[in-house]
């Protein structure tokens, strides 16, 4: 079912999906957003502060202060990694970032391959011979 100026009635009501779009931010988020939920999950599920009931449990109680200081850790680092990728994200959408891209202009990570070093841009995922 056609309007009259030949468009579907269907993207008029804003079910248009960008997989590139939804590609690109599981590219950018997606460990730092598992590595933040595994870390809230270990600052919710340990108790640092329970008293010990039992002899076991005087034995691990410094063990689940570590854990529970490196799980806080990992949430605030991946937070602080998220954060970072969100300002990349929104400097390359403002075309403020000037990457190494040719075709989007995106910042680069930089890899040593089986041909020798390489480039593959953070944002569209295309490849380039040697570093930029």
């Amino acid at each position: 079912m056609r309007q009259d100026d030949g468009s579907s009635p269907i993207e008029g009501q804003g079910v248009d999906i960008n997989i590139t779009a939804i590609e690109r931010n599981l590219r950018l988020y997606g460990l730092p957003a598992f590595l933040l939920l595994l870390g809230l999950a270990g600052v919710a599920l340990i108790d640092p502060s329970a008293p010990p009931a039992s002899q076991i449990e005087q034995v691990i109680a410094p063990i689940k202060r570590i854990v529970f200081l490196g799980a806080a850790a990992l949430a605030a680092v991946s937070a602080v990694w998220c954060l970072w990728r969100a300002g990349l994200e929104y400097r390359w959408s403002r075309g403020a970032l000037d990457g190494g891209c040719h075709n989007c202009s995106g910042p680069m990570r930089h890899f040593d391959g089986r041909y020798g070093p390489y480039s593959k841009c953070l944002m569209c995922e295309s490849k380039r011979k040697g570093w930029h």
